[in-house]
């Protein structure tokens, strides 16, 4: 979107006002997330990736899979 929200689909396909995607409750304690990052969280559940997601230090971890790693890396 060239820096501008995304209003309608195919770029805003939830169709969520102003293109929000991402909600924190005030005392940090819950996020909300579109789309879903706990759907896709393996990197050979993807039809295409970069040859670099693939190297053996990161695993078969997604990137989307990596939010819920460091979220628990943090606390231990």
């Amino acid at each position: 979107g060239e820096g501008a929200a995304a209003q309608r689909y195919p770029a805003n396909p939830n169709g969520s006002v102003g293109g929000l995607t991402g909600f924190t409750s005030d005392d940090g304690r819950a996020t909300i997330l579109m789309p879903h990052p706990e759907r896709i969280f393996r990197t050979v559940q993807y039809s295409w990736a970069p040859p670099s997601w693939f190297e053996p230090q990161f695993g078969d971890a997604s990137p989307w899979l990596k939010i819920f790693l460091n979220a628990r890396n943090q606390f231990r």
